[in-house]
C-alpha cells in the first residue's frame, strides 16, 4: 500500500499540530508517515538527525510512495534531491521565506548560484504549493515554475478566551501592542517601533516576541531601541513559550503591528482576525493583498502614525465580527481540511 510521507524541519510549534490535523481531520485513504528532524525521539514521528539519515529513509521507500516537504530551506537537501529519483514523487509547500531570499538586492554570486539550484529543484517537483496567491505568483516568477497552487495552512488549536471579550480594553490597563512575531530581522522591528513613538506618553505596553529566529546582537539592538523610545513600557519575550503560553499571550494583546515587507507570521495574523482584533500590515505584502481581497478589514502599517491612542483604544474595543466570520470560512481547520485531504488523496491516486 502506498504512503504519503510528511517531512518537517525541527519546528515543534508547526509539526505537532499539523500531524494531528492530518491524522484526525483530513486523513486520505492511504497510510501517512510523519518525519521530523530531531536528535530526540518524537512520539508519532520517525526522526532523522541529519540529511544522511533523511536520504537513507528516502531510499527505503517504495516506488509508489509520495513525499510532501512542509517548507524546504536547506540547500544541502536540494543538492541531494537533484540526484535522487524521489524528487519526481516529491511535493513542497513554500512558506515564503525561502522565496523572498531570492528577491533581495545586492546578492552575492554564491547566493545567485543557490537561487538557480533552488529553481532546478522546484521545477522537478511533482507539485508545489504556496500559502497565498501573491506568493504563488512570486514562486512562478522567481523559481521559474509554471504551476504553483495555493493551499494555506489552517489556524490550528487557537483557543480564544471565553471569559471576556477577546479585544476588551479599559483605561485601568495598558493598551497592549504586539510588535512582530519573532526575532528575525525581517520583522523590521525598528521601523515598527518608530511608527509608534507618538504613543510613548500614552498608557501602552509594547510586547515583542524575540525568542527565536534572530541573532543575539539583533535582539539586543531591538530591545535597546524600544527601551530608549518607551522606557518601562516594553515587554520583550526572549525565552521560548509553549503553545498554550503563546496562545494566552495572543489573547492578552489588544492589537498587532507587523512591519514585515513580506508574508510572515500567519499564525499571529490569523489569530488576531479570529479574535476580531486590529491587525496592521504593510499594504505591499502578499498577506495584505490576499486578506483584503477576501474581504478582511486590515489596517495599513504605513498609516499607523496617524492613529491616536484614543482611536487605537476604540479599535481594540470594537469587535470585528466580520473578520472572525471570514476566518471561519477560509482559514480554520474545518475550512481547510477538505482541501488538504483532496490534495493528499490526489497524490495517492
Amino acid at each position: 500500500m502506498s504512503q504519503v510521507i510528511h517531512v518537517f524541519a525541527d519546528t515543534p510549534h508547526h509539526y505537532l499540530p499539523m500531524q494531528q490535523f492530518f491524522e484526525l481531520q483530513c486523513k486520505p485513504s492511504c497510510t501517512q508517515q510523519f518525519w521530523v528532524k530531531s536528535a530526540q525521539p518524537v512520539e508519532g514521528f520517525i526522526t532523522y538527525a541529519n540529511n544522511d539519515e533523511l536520504f537513507t529513509l528516502f531510499n527505503s521507500l517504495n516506488k509508489a510512495d509520495n513525499v510532501v516537504f512542509h517548507g524546504l530551506f536547506d540547500m544541502h537537501i536540494w543538492k541531494k534531491l537533484l540526484f535522487n529519483p524521489i524528487i519526481k514523487r516529491s511535493s513542497c509547500v513554500l512558506w515564503g521565506g525561502e522565496l523572498y531570499r531570492h528577491t533581495k538586492p545586492g546578492r552575492t554570486l554564491k547566493q545567485r548560484i543557490v537561487h538557480v539550484l533552488h529553481a532546478l529543484v522546484i521545477r522537478h517537483f511533482n507539485k508545489v504549493f504556496a500559502l497565498n496567491p501573491g506568493d504563488a505568483q512570486l514562486a512562478k516568477t522567481v523559481l521559474w515554475r509554471k504551476n504553483v497552487a495555493v493551499l494555506p495552512y489552517p489556524l490550528i488549536g487557537m483557543k480564544v478566551a471565553s471569559t471576556t471579550t477577546p479585544s476588551e480594553f479599559s483605561e485601568q490597563q495598558p493598551l497592549k501592542i504586539l510588535v512582530g512575531n519573532s526575532a528575525a530581522p525581517s520583522n523590521n522591528h525598528i521601523d515598527a517601533l518608530n511608527k509608534l513613538t507618538h504613543l510613548a506618553n500614552s498608557n501602552i505596553q509594547i510586547v515583542m516576541p524575540l525568542n527565536y529566529g534572530g541573532e543575539p546582537n539583533y535582539v539586543s539592538d531591538v530591545i535597546s531601541h524600544a527601551n530608549a523610545l518607551f522606557a518601562n513600557k516594553v515587554h520583550a519575550i526572549t525565552t521560548m513559550l509553549s503553545k498554550q503560553q503563546y496562545d494566552a499571550l495572543l489573547n492578552e494583546v489588544h492589537l498587532t503591528v507587523f512591519a514585515q515587507q513580506r508574508q510572515q507570521g500567519l499564525y499571529v495574523a490569523y489569530a488576531m482576525l479570529l479574535m476580531g482584533k486590529p491587525l496592521f500590515l504593510l499594504d505591499g505584502t502578499s498577506s495584505y493583498s490576499h486578506l483584503s481581497t477576501l474581504g478582511f478589514d486590515i489596517y495599513k502599517t504605513q498609516k499607523l502614525t496617524k492613529f491616536t491612542f484614543t482611536e487605537l483604544a476604540y479599535l481594540a474595543n470594537k469587535q470585528e465580527s466580520k473578520n472572525a466570520s471570514l476566518m471561519q470560512q477560509h482559514f480554520t481547520e474545518d475550512a481547510l481540511a477538505p482541501k488538504w485531504q483532496a490534495m493528499l488523496q490526489n497524490l495517492h491516486e
